[in-house]
Formats: C-alpha cells, sequence, structure tokens
C-alpha cells in the first residue's frame, strides 16, 4: 500500500503522503509506514533528502516522518498519525471501546512519546557514542545533533535503561501468549511495538539493505543494551509483523 514517489508527485497529489527516512528503519518512520499498510490505506512516500530547501518548505519541519492528508496541516507527531490513520479506517487501528481505547494510545505513548521505550533507547547509543568516541554507537557527529533533540546527558543513562526494560516488560506481560495486541488482527499498537524492537534486535545486511552503514553501529548498541531482555514472544510478534503486515525485508 506504500509507493514511493519524488517530491513533487506527492505534493501534487491528493489523499495519503509521507516524507520518511530512507537511510535508517527509524522506528517512528516505520511505524506510521505500517499503520497504513495494516489500515490497507494507499500512502504516497517521499524518501526525505537532508539539506532539501523544497521538501523544508513543504514540509515544515526538521524531521521525519511527515503524514500530509488533502489539504490537511502537516502531522510530524505520532500520536497526530494515529489519529488520522484511525480516522481513515474506523475501527481497525484503535479498539472502539473507550477503555481499551485509552489503554492502546497509553501504550503506544510509552513506546513511541517522550520518556518512551524509543526516546530511551536513543540515549543509550547516544551515550555509547560519546563514552567511545564514536567507536560504538552513532558516529560522532550524528550523536551531538540528536543529544540535542533528546536531552542527553550522562546521568540520564541509567534511568533510561531501567525504564526501556520496563516497558518492555510490561510489553511482555500485555502480549502474553497472543498472537496480536490486537487480538485476533493487528492494530496500531502492533505496529509500534514491532517497528520499536527493531534497534533491539540484530539486523543484519540482508534484513534492511538500504540502511546505512555508518547508522547501523548505533543499533547496535541498543541490541547489546536491550537484546537479551527481550522473550522470544515479543521476537516471535515482531517476526510475525514484519512477514505477514509490514514487508520483509524492510524496505526504506
Amino acid at each position: 500500500m506504500i509507493e514511493y514517489v519524488d517530491l513533487e508527485t506527492a505534493k501534487a497529489a491528493r489523499g495519503v503522503r509521507m516524507v520518511s527516512l530512507g537511510t535508517v528503519p527509524s522506528p517512528w518512520t516505520e511505524a506510521a509506514k505500517g499503520l497504513f499498510k495494516v489500515a490497507r490505506i494507499p500512502a504516497l512516500c517521499v524518501r526525505s533528502v537532508r539539506g532539501n530547501a523544497a521538501e523544508a518548505a513543504w514540509t515544515k519541519a526538521h524531521n521525519a516522518p511527515v503524514v500530509f492528508h488533502d489539504d490537511e496541516p502537516p502531522r510530524t507527531v505520532w500520536s497526530q498519525i494515529v489519529a488520522l490513520a484511525a480516522r481513515l479506517a474506523p475501527g481497525v487501528l484503535l479498539p472502539v471501546e473507550l477503555d481499551r481505547r485509552v489503554e492502546t494510545i497509553g501504550l503506544i505513548h510509552e513506546i513511541a512519546g517522550e520518556d518512551g521505550l524509543g526516546w530511551n533507547a536513543r540515549l543509550l547509543m547516544i551515550h555509547a557514542s560519546f563514552a567511545s568516541d564514536g567507536t560504538r554507537g552513532f558516529v560522532k557527529p550524528v550523536a551531538q545533533y540528536l543529544a540535542a533533540k533528546y536531552g542527553y546527558a550522562p546521568e540520564r543513562v541509567e534511568a533510561a535503561r531501567a525504564r526501556a526494560i520496563e516497558i518492555t516488560e510490561a510489553l511482555a506481560a500485555r502480549l502474553g501468549d497472543a498472537t496480536y495486541f490486537g487480538g485476533d488482527r493487528p492494530d496500531a499498537l502492533d505496529c509500534y511495538a514491532a517497528t520499536f524492537f527493531t534497534p533491539a534486535t540484530a539486523i543484519q545486511p540482508e534484513d534492511c539493505p538500504a540502511f546505512a552503514p555508518p547508522l547501523r553501529q548505533g543499533f547496535a548498541v541498543a541490541h547489546e543494551e536491550l537484546g537479551s531482555h527481550l522473550p522470544e514472544s515479543l521476537h516471535a510478534h515482531r517476526r510475525r509483523m514484519y512477514e505477514q503486515h509490514l514487508g520483509w525485508p524492510i524496505e526504506l
């Protein structure tokens, strides 16, 4: 349901269009793409080009993903993107019942929100870079850029590790023996859990051929730090999501 096009084609189109990262399987980007795949909503996707003035003028954002729908304002925050996709596919991505919907959105926040799983995994990657002068984690320029965005400080690292592990354990308990978080079919929480656990897994070159090597070493730190805390149930869930719903290998 995702078609990759150039910037001008996307700008001229209607419906869902997205600007995504094309060099790294960023969980925020991959989860957003996953929503539209699971909901079977066609979407045009433009691979972001850093420093492209026309792209910056259109998205009015400094990060990706950025999601557009018709003439509505661009959406850059996970909650906005989930709300849009859920609106376009009623009853598919979020539960209809209020209490279940609140639980689902709350768990996605623990994954994708500030101080969530992805946020704290990034702090671990950034710390590894500074602690090793760039030989582990992200290369130094990337680490320096991300450190400002994520509020990195060495004293935050232990708490970040504990939070990431806590959230992982909570998700494993919530999934239990079920096939999907959404019951008999995947929902938005399944998309976010599967994609945000990608950094904690061992990603081989054939798993994501377009993954830029300088960024791959950053994800390797997340695997070292969190991989042993990922139970087989979550590994199996992630494999199931990619093989049956999100597409394998990962296309950037």
